[in-house]
């Protein structure tokens, strides 16, 4: 009697999807929270609370990010984006804002609700600066989706 053994390979298709790149993602939950054509060098900073700034390279692009510390004394290492997937939470405040003219709102992550920073908007819509709203983003609460990939992946 003849017995044959049938091994039967399947081929494993690892899908890296091209939205990865340059993406930043929340730290708790995965969700996308922006992307490196979005991160900016925000400006305006009240030097008497920045305790210091330093360049970083965040998915592939030198971004300022100002160390700064809130009234509790939290300090945050805060970097900046025109946009990003988050929810505003409560309503804008001036009070011990770190961008002098600027009001700030509480942002959330969408979906798991993790704190991911503030919403700046100029305390009246035209200022003589010239400033932009922006979004401070707190630095360890993402992560480059690119990273996370290596971190999920099992080996083949």
């Amino acid at each position: 009697m003849h017995v044959s053994i049938v091994f039967l390979f399947v081929s494993t298709f690892i899908e890296v999807q091209s939205r990865h790149l340059g993406e930043l993602i929340c730290r708790q939950c995965g969700l996308s929270i922006t992307r490196q054509s979005e991160l900016i060098n925000a400006t305006g900073v009240d030097e008497e609370q920045l305790k210091y700034k330093y360049e970083f390279p965040l998915v592939g692009k030198n971004t300022s990010v100002h160390v700064l510390k809130n009234p509790a004394g939290e300090q945050f290492h805060v970097f900046g984006a025109k946009t990003a997937n988050l929810k505003f939470h409560g309503p804008a405040q001036l009070e011990a804002t770190w961008y002098p003219g600027m009001q700030w709102t509480i942002c959330l992550c969408k979906s798991c609700g993790a704190h991911m920073g503030w919403y700046f908007q100029p305390k009246t819509p035209f200022t003589q600066k010239d400033q932009k709203s922006f979004i401070g983003i707190v630095l360890d609460n993402v992560i480059s989706a690119d990273y996370s990939d290596t971190l999920t992946r099992t080996p083949l």
